[in-house]
């Protein structure tokens, strides 16, 4: 594993079993997004037409266009061609087959920014959240941290409960969004770390879920006004992180 230095891309080759790609997309500065509404499915032009607040609808248009571009190169699709199946819980997901291989990926986004991870053969998960944005921080604390890092969380001090929690979210969220589970889960079951503890360092955890596997947290610097986390099991992977950069390929489909 490796700290993560956004390089600019178009596309990438799929990643290798050991790797784990990571793409971060401005959805405000997306050139394709006035056109991107054409490959996207009619449910999700339709999903675009009920949003009223016209920059949610360009913003929802700009990160699916830029997921299925992404996924469409990889797998050397058009983007518009592809189906998504969905698990118990919503997790969207590729339809199994050789033509898709074993690729994985999950997206999340917040506000201006999206993030996509793709793996091979391999759970993912990842979350972005704004940092700023409005709390209740004692009935959030109730809701997400365990008995442990509730301990650990009431020995901080009051002006860093807010990003303490923040954090503490979003390795929770890209957790249980890897194995697919969702609000199913509950997030004060489980332990990521401990609260409080923001530095950019790798965090893993044994048994999460009562498996006997280890799963690896990498915190993601997007930017400074975003707190982001990727999760996924193991670590025997390297991570590899791009912005994504279409104008630098105008012939993608």
């Amino acid at each position: 594993m490796t700290a993560q230095s956004w390089q600019p891309a178009a596309h990438q080759p799929p990643p290798a079993p050991d790797e784990i790609h990571v793409w971060r997309i401005d959805l405000a500065a997306d050139p394709t997004s006035p056109g991107g509404a054409p490959v996207l499915s009619p449910d999700e032009r339709e999903r675009a037409g009920r949003l009223l607040c016209e920059h949610k609808r360009a913003q929802f248009i700009a990160g699916r266009s830029a997921l299925r571009r992404l996924l469409g190169h990889y797998l050397g699709v058009a983007p518009q061609a592809l189906a998504f199946r969905y698990g118990p819980h919503g997790k969207p997901g590729l339809p199994t087959g050789a033509s898709h291989g074993s690729l994985t990926f999950n997206f999340s986004n917040s506000r201006d920014l999206a993030l996509l991870a793709v793996a091979a053969a391999r759970e993912v998960g990842i979350d972005i959240e704004y940092r700023h944005r409005g709390i209740s921080v004692a009935p959030l604390a109730r809701h997400i941290l365990s008995v442990h890092e509730a301990a650990a969380f009431q020995g901080l001090p009051p002006q860093r409960h807010k990003q303490a929690l923040l954090a503490a979210w979003t390795r929770k969220e890209a957790y249980v969004k890897a194995l697919g589970v969702g609000l199913a889960r509950s997030l004060s079951s489980f332990s990521t770390g401990v609260v409080g503890d923001d530095k950019s360092a790798w965090l893993q955890l044994e048994d999460a879920n009562g498996e006997p596997r280890i799963w690896t947290f990498a915190p993601l610097a997007v930017h400074p006004d975003y707190l982001a986390c990727l999760a996924a099991p193991g670590s025997d992977w390297t991570l590899r992180c791009f912005d994504w950069r279409p104008a630098l390929n105008p012939r993608q489909p």
